[in-house]
């Protein structure tokens, strides 16, 4: 094929929004579309090759691999082996497993698989996974596994005249299922790769002609203009909110076939020609490497400095993210690239020492990750914090409800063993679970059982309409069941309320919801203790922050924030929380805050020196026992005022 200038300016229309939205949202909120870009581009290259190919007879599996593995896996490895070396110095034992793992599977390209069970794209944390970004090469990848053996196929005389139709079908089957995985299932939307196989089948039928040519000129250059601006309007408008892919991914991919139709039959549209300018189209050249460079050089700074970067320090990593793809292009990518008529036995040399590089790097992984990170890198005082990092609340694995719908299985009970003894129920969401020892603890102390009654990302109020995804609705659903079987249950006495209030966007509104709730309760004779949440120590804080800065042998008091900054993100839940106890009968109120803050700072870690934290929010075991005596009284008196 051809070159076309103007595609490697759209590669760097492609490749600088994702760079500029991961060095900091702000600059570019929907710079994420860059990679649907990429998607169609790959599309449309890859199908005219294959389709030339087979159009002259001299299509081969083993040439499309071998140009595939010598234009992927040299730079690949070389960006994976640095990564693997910062993270080797840098990762703490616990963090360092995980990254291993993220390598093995990004090294045989299911990296979209990993993250989908493990990680969401726009979750907070992501600074901890510096091959996120690796997702989208497996998408590719799988891409190329099918693809190729289905046009062979579809070019068969007998099927080529329905190859236009099956291509279509297949298309707009994968258009649905992520238009409703994007609402019913985000995140499997955002990885999975039937949700992005159209994204890249959109530039394929383009490549195979399945759409009209564009013909005089005024044509060609007005679906260009459009083209740019559906891919600005997606990049200026869109941001982590945006209900995506699906549907509205038509923006950017739609902008990307426009601009590739546009620049078809060798024309020269002015949005081509400007694409097609020198400084674009260099930075289209080494799109490839500086989408590999930029994330690893960005998430290694956001992991240590606990930020995303200011002006100085982002245009310092960007710089840097470039210098390292030029050169990454210059010594590694171009020259594996194939030069002249290949030969089978080069090709097969070619395959197999790509495949070998391949298993090392996820071998390496497999290893790293089975001996938990390597621990013998860390000192006693970091193996201590880590495995206070991870003494969690025992019964969270079986008792915080994960996606989807409760199993009917027994009731989660804790606290007094005499099935006699009157309950205590734990209600709300992975932040009232993580209070589950202290409530254990005061259970047994004053004779009560415990009914754990949580589900992960579902704050406990009363339920509203049902709507939005999959996940949403079923929140709603155990909302709903979950307070008729409290306020049924007799021998329940008291409803412990937890929850992460500040995740509302409307907290106001959650509040008048959580009051229903608790007047709900009030009605069947329950008494209710509202739990307020820990201090929040944010993006690079908290326990994390201890951990990391503990490997390194670094001032952990950095990872403490101020008691007014803690009182301040506090104050509107606090608030919300003391109005409802004040204006119910038979309501108390608990605020854990002051049990880890002084009158001028407040730590992630109990009086012990351990660590109190899982992370930035989430108490661990020995951080909730912390707080039994406070929990004890706040019971005991939420009790004796509703006459229990």
């Amino acid at each position: 094929m051809k070159y076309r200038a103007d595609i490697s300016g759209l590669r760097a229309l492609a490749v600088v929004p994702v760079v500029l939205y991961h060095a900091h949202a702000a600059l570019m909120p929907g710079g994420f579309v860059g990679v649907d870009v990429f998607f169609v581009i790959s599309g449309y290259l890859i199908t005219a090759i294959i389709a030339g190919d087979l159009a002259q007879g001299r299509f081969s599996l083993l040439t499309f691999y071998d140009r595939r593995i010598r234009r992927i896996v040299p730079a690949y490895a070389l960006v994976m082996g640095v990564t693997l070396l910062a993270a080797l110095v840098s990762l703490p034992p616990l963090m360092l497993a995980f990254f291993g793992k993220s390598l093995e599977f990004a090294s045989v390209f299911l990296a979209n698989k990993h993250f989908l069970a493990t990680a969401g794209y726009f979750q907070p944390g992501v600074e901890e996974l510096p091959l996120l970004h690796t997702w989208s090469l497996a998408v590719e990848e799988q891409f190329y596994l099918f693809w190729p053996l289905a046009l062979f196929a579809l070019s068969h005389p007998r099927l080529r005249p329905i190859r236009g139709v099956v291509v279509w079908a297949v298309l707009l089957a994968s258009l649905y299922v992520a238009s409703q995985n994007a609402v019913l299932r985000p995140n499997s939307g955002f990885y999975n790769f039937t949700s992005r196989a159209w994204e890249l089948l959109a530039g394929g039928v383009l490549a195979l002609g399945l759409l009209p040519r564009l013909r005089g000129r005024l044509l060609p250059e007005l679906a260009a203009l459009i083209g740019v601006g559906l891919i600005g309007w997606a990049l200026f408008t869109f941001s982590r909110t945006t209900v995506f892919p699906g549907l509205n991914a038509l923006f950017p991919v739609g902008g990307a076939l426009l601009i590739l139709w546009a620049g078809e039959e060798g024309r020269q549209t002015l949005v081509g020609r400007v694409l097609g300018l020198a400084p674009i189209a260099g930075i289209g050249l080494i799109s490839y490497s500086l989408y590999l460079w930029h994330w690893p050089i960005l998430a290694f700074y956001k992991f240590h400095v606990g930020h995303d970067p200011d002006l100085v320090a982002g245009v310092v990593l960007v710089v840097l993210a470039v210098g390292a793809s030029i050169l990454s292009w210059r010594y590694v990518e171009a020259p594996f690239r194939r030069h002249g008529p290949p030969e089978r036995r080069s090709e097969i040399r070619s395959i197999r020492n790509g495949l070998i590089v391949l298993a090392v790097l996820a071998g390496t992984g497999l290893v790293i990750h089975e001996t938990n990170g390597l621990p013998f890198r860390a000192s006693a005082a970091t193996r201590a914090a880590q495995a206070s990092l991870t003494d969690v609340w025992a019964g969270s694995k079986a008792c915080l409800q994960g996606p989807g719908l409760p199993r009917g299985d027994a009731p989660c009970r804790f606290g007094d063993p005499d099935p006699k003894a009157p309950l205590i129920a734990l209600f709300g969401d992975s932040f009232a679970n993580h209070h589950a020892p202290a409530f254990d603890a005061v259970a047994r102390q004053l004779g009560y059982g415990l009914l754990q009654v949580t589900k992960a990302g579902c704050q406990p109020m009363a339920p509203r309409a049902l709507g939005g995804s999959q996940e949403a609705q079923n929140c709603e659903i155990f909302r709903g069941r979950s307070l008729e079987a409290l306020a049924a249950n007799p021998e329940v006495r008291l409803v412990a309320i937890g929850g992460l209030w500040s995740a509302q966007p409307d907290l106001p509104a959650a509040m008048a919801d959580l009051r229903k709730a608790v007047e709900q309760l009030r009605r069947a004779g329950k008494a209710v203790l509202l739990v307020g949440p820990p201090p929040d120590f944010g993006l690079g804080f908290g326990a994390r922050c201890v951990l990391r800065r503990r490997f390194l042998g670094l001032d952990e008091s950095v990872c403490n924030i101020s008691a007014e900054t803690a009182r301040e993100r506090s104050a509107g839940v606090e608030q919300g929380l003391a109005a409802i106890a004040a204006s119910v009968p038979g309501v108390g109120l608990y605020l854990p805050r002051e049990g880890f803050c002084d009158a001028t700072s407040c730590r992630p870690t109990v009086p012990d020196g351990r660590l109190g934290y899982v992370d930035n929010g989430h108490l661990n075991a020995p951080g909730s026992l912390s707080l039994v005596p406070g929990v004890k009284s706040a019971v005991e008196k939420a009790l004796a005022g509703a006459g229990g």
